[in-house]
């Protein structure tokens, strides 16, 4: 692959969004060996509950067994490779495959072969060495289920790192814990599937351009909408970009107000002082005032949780999370999937507000997903041309902002900078890490941050 060298600059060929040879290696590379989510825990309360999902391009049986233990299988059958599921969720003890009826337990064991002196004679087969394929390691940190086929890989804990601290922002925050609502939302976009996760890995600087319609609709706090939250309102938002490493990163904008003490906007007040008991005094000054936070978990996860104003009338205010995952199909289809949560035993009333601001925005027909996919399904419909493919993406937004001091105490690479590519980066030295590419064909000409 040739490529154009700009000296000084970090480049990622255009390739990288639309070749076929490129998207197998990113299986082989990555897929197979990093840690990928696959549900939260609440989507499997109770014995025998399971969901169907996908590591990379194979589909897996995430399931809780009789002993109350959360499992992974690849949904095929050892015999001839039929699938044993085929509902998106259910509650099982057993799977028992359509083709010849070989049944297995919810733990993965061989439990019966039909006819099985018939056709493997008098002694049979040895059931216990054809159990269900399955990760080398299942794990799960704040409710997040997350699975590897790589027995060598890191710990969870450790593969998160300095993320584990952000995720517990959002995730970990409600005295209660959360639960996903209703049904994951699917749906198959003409976009590679790098390229939502480089967007919500930071990406401040698209946001008025991309989303101009919707400050027309004031879905974004105005002036007017600030004053009524704090008599002090700053010039402009303020944000923060990490780089939390292993290509994990995230980003937080703060609502222009200077105020004093804690201040959870977009949550019932009733709410708020067990937030300060589940954060650290460091997790609290990071949460208070936020208008908008979110990134990604390498290589396909992404979460964010959003604040918005006059959700359902004037001074209705609240707050959604929200997780998205992309499936690769192909160099330039990638199939998704949208969790919407909301902590156990949220007021009704502003459940319902949560939701409603979710659907119109962040949803996966909200507006700004609308705007954001655009955009997404052209890079990779503008990277697959014979001369195109073979240019470069220069990727230098944000090297100018200071580190943010040490004493703020937030762990990871922490900048003050909002307009900022410097996660995008990040997420592409650790593709190029993994990817091990030939010189020339890697993200990135140094190590600029």
């Amino acid at each position: 692959m040739t490529m154009v060298e700009v000296p000084g600059e970090f480049t990622v060929p255009r390739r990288s969004w639309g070749d076929d040879e490129v998207f197998d290696r990113e299986m082989q590379q990555i897929f197979r060996h990093c840690w990928q989510y696959v549900a939260h825990e609440s989507e499997i309360p109770e014995p025998g509950d399971y969901v169907l999902r996908k590591m990379g391009r194979d589909q897996v049986i995430v399931v809780r067994d009789e002993s109350g233990q959360v499992r992974v299988h690849l949904n095929t059958c050892r015999h001839r490779g039929v699938p044993l599921c085929r509902a998106d969720s259910g509650n099982a003890s057993h799977f028992r495959c359509s083709y010849h009826g070989w049944t297995y337990a919810n733990t993965g064991e061989l439990r019966g072969v039909t006819y099985q002196a018939d056709v493997y004679g008098k002694g049979g087969l040895d059931k216990k060495k054809l159990p269900l394929f399955s990760p080398a390691q299942v794990d799960s940190e704040l409710g997040l289920i997350f699975a590897t086929w790589d027995p060598e890989a890191p710990s969870l804990r450790d593969y998160l790192g300095d993320i584990l601290w952000y995720l517990q922002l959002i995730f970990g925050k409600h005295p209660n814990g959360m639960e996903v609502v209703g049904t994951p939302v699917r749906n198959i976009v003409k976009a590679n599937w790098k390229t939502e996760g480089e967007n919500l890995s930071g990406d401040g600087y698209h946001t008025t351009i991309t989303h101009s319609s919707a400050f027309d609709l004031g879905l974004f706090a105005t002036q007017k909408d600030l004053v009524k939250l704090a008599d002090d309102v700053a010039p402009k938002f303020t944000g923060r970009t990490v780089d939390a490493g292993n290509g994990h990163t995230m980003r937080i904008q703060r609502l222009p107000l200077r105020l004093q003490g804690n201040h959870y906007f977009g949550y019932p007040k009733e709410m708020w002082a067990g937030f300060d008991r589940m954060l650290s005094p460091e997790q609290q000054q990071a949460m208070s005032c936020l208008s908008v936070g979110h990134g990604s978990v390498f290589p396909n996860m992404s979460f964010i949780e959003n604040f918005k104003t006059n959700v359902d009338g004037p001074d209705l205010h609240a707050r959604y999370a929200r997780i998205t995952v992309r499936y690769p199909i192909d160099a330039t289809t990638s199939e998704q999937l949208w969790f919407f949560l909301a902590p156990k035993g949220a007021d009704p009333e502003w459940a319902r507000l949560s939701r409603l601001a979710y659907l119109r925005t962040n949803g996966p027909s909200g507006l700004f997903e609308i705007d954001d996919t655009e955009n997404f399904v052209g890079i990779s419909e503008a990277s697959v041309g014979d001369v195109s493919r073979t240019l470069p993406v220069i990727i230098e937004g944000g090297k100018h902002h200071p580190e943010a001091p040490p004493e703020l105490g937030w762990p990871g690479n922490v900048v003050d900078g909002d307009k900022t590519e410097r996660t995008i980066r990040a997420f592409h030295r650790r593709w190029s890490e993994l990817m091990d590419l030939p010189a020339g064909d890697a993200a990135g000409t140094g190590a600029a941050r």
